[in-house]
């Protein structure tokens, strides 16, 4: 006998024993969202299982529960579609809360012992998504997509029943059969479960390694993301691995060659013909909706896309609402009618377009910056990764560029001066902290800086740093009609502008430890704003 199946032979989560007039009434124990056990100790308890018991133990939840649950409720699953983007719907099956918590309770077992393979990026964790999958096929001559047809759908109960009967499961049949009961709908992998993942990258692990093995023998690369296989190369791809099909509108189709095809359904899949794409450098070269020419970066039109939608909730939220309603989920005047629409369904839209471009591009990229701002003007209380950025737009009103030489004596009595004032002041040694991005956070505080005071001294005249801001903020006056930048000259002024003669037509103040009165002199400035 297993290991297994001695520690969990008798089942210690019976129903508890009420008297009630009738007699004697039974009643299951709550169903708790987490285990008493320790992932370590619940994945080593995983392996060998046999019987319904075993499994209903490691659930911990009486036997009768767990089969009741499975298999004598008729509603587990809730489906509803929603519109994808060629048109067709896609089936979410969202199951319910007992059946959600006993997939949650499985979910990091399975996870724990599915290896990860060096080609798989989705649903893996470990740094790895969308971005590392881009990541392999940046600049590439020739990037070919292949899509798998019905991913999820493909991987019915049988399938699902011998990944758990097989290493590194071993489980007997019985259990194997519960677990692929709890793991499916329909006899079929749910789209909605939170096992779906992890058994998917489980039963394509044959079609990893066939592909792999292609990918060798060419000198190709090659990555899985869920359904979205991508392999890329410098060297144009022979006709035995993707051929020229066709000529629609100017573009050619593609088909995918044999020896993938037969690879692909020997391992149990099919491919979705239509979304075969051979894409040339000349070309938007795309993997898992990123573009990869020159490095991994955003289709602008996702970016575009965003700035409607919020131009649209800028008009009027709830008609922008139905009309999303509408198009995404495929529903009916009659059925919209039949909701009650506060606008939350499509603020989560664009906050999740928002947190996608954050992910992919940083949360210091200017068009990211910009987004963001204009939602903080609709929204009083955003999502914390947008709310936490008020703090960014609101203007400084003065940036101290100058050199360290210059710190001591100049530019931090100056800083603590304003400050005393109220006036808000940016100095990169109390602004930038370990770790912030030097560059990003400088290139910032320029452009939302009011006034900038340029201490000028020959130290500074003699730094690329400080000369690079002092030109930065003077190539942003030039077709402007404001005045940005104020020069503070520390020493002979006239010599200084000899260094500089870009400011031969500025008014500069001169330095003699006259804090007081260039502070004086900012606020007077300040208040003609």
């Amino acid at each position: 006998m297993k290991v297994s199946s001695i520690l969990l032979s008798t089942n210690l989560f019976e129903p508890s024993r009420l008297p009630s007039k009738d007699g004697v009434r039974w009643q299951n124990p709550k169903l708790s969202p987490f285990l008493t056990r320790d992932i370590e100790e619940a994945k080593n308890l995983l392996v060998g299982l046999s019987t319904d018991n075993d499994v209903a133990n490691l659930l911990e939840i009486p036997v009768g529960q767990l089969l009741y649950i499975l298999y004598s409720q008729d509603k587990n699953y809730k489906t509803f579609l929603i519109k994808k983007k060629s048109g067709k719907n896609r089936s979410i099956d969202s199951p319910n809360k007992s059946v959600k918590i006993l997939q949650e309770k499985i979910k990091p077992l399975i996870e724990a012992h599915y290896r990860v393979k060096k080609p798989v990026h989705g649903f893996v964790g470990g740094g790895k998504g969308i971005v590392s999958n881009a990541e392999q096929h940046k600049k590439k001559d020739y990037v070919l997509n292949i899509d798998l047809q019905d991913f999820f759908h493909s991987i019915n109960f049988g399938r699902v029943q011998g990944i758990f009967k097989n290493t590194p499961f071993n489980m007997a049949t019985p259990a194997a059969s519960v677990l692929a009961q709890l793991c499916t709908h329909n006899g079929r992998l749910p789209q909605g479960a939170c096992t779906s993942p992890v058994i998917s990258n489980l039963a394509a692990t044959s079609l990893d390694k066939k592909l792999v093995q292609i990918a060798k023998k060419f000198h190709l690369t090659y990555t899985r993301y869920a359904d979205d296989l991508t392999f890329s190369s410098n060297k144009s791809l022979p006709s035995i691995l993707v051929e020229k099909i066709a000529e629609d509108n100017g573009q050619y189709k593609y088909k995918v060659g044999r020896i993938i095809e037969q690879a692909i359904i020997d391992s149990g899949f099919n491919i979705n013909h239509n979304k075969t794409r051979l894409q040339h450098k000349s070309q938007r070269q795309e993997v898992t909706g990123l573009v990869v020419n020159e490095g991994v970066n955003i289709d602008r039109r996702f970016i575009r896309k965003t700035r409607a939608m919020i131009n649209e909730w800028r008009k009027n939220l709830l008609e922008a609402e139905i009309r999303f309603i509408k198009k995404r989920y495929n529903l009916s005047d009659s059925e919209i009618k039949n909701r009650k629409l506060n606008g939350s369904i499509y603020k989560r839209a664009i906050y999740g377009n928002l947190s996608f471009i954050k992910m992919i591009k940083g949360e210091e990229h200017s068009p990211y910056l910009t987004l963001c701002k204009q939602v903080l003007e609709l929204d009083n209380n955003p999502p914390y990764f947008v709310r936490k950025l008020k703090g960014i737009f609101d203007m400084y009103d003065i940036f101290i560029c100058h050199a360290s030489e210059d710190k001591d004596k100049v530019a931090i009595p100056l800083y603590d001066e304003l400050i005393k004032r109220d006036i808000n002041t940016f100095i990169d040694c109390f602004a930038i902290k370990w770790g912030d991005s030097l560059v990003s956070k400088i290139n910032t505080a320029l452009k939302k800086s009011k006034f900038v005071i340029a201490v000028i001294s020959d130290s500074s005249v003699k730094k690329s740093w400080p000369m690079k801001e002092l030109h930065a903020v003077l190539s942003s006056e030039i077709g402007s009609e404001e005045t940005k930048l104020l020069p503070l000259m520390v020493g002979d002024g006239e010599a200084l502008l000899k260094e500089l003669p870009l400011l031969a037509d500025k008014l500069f103040v001169a330095f003699d430890n006259n804090i007081e009165e260039i502070a004086d002199k900012v606020e007077t400035l300040l208040k003609k704003i």
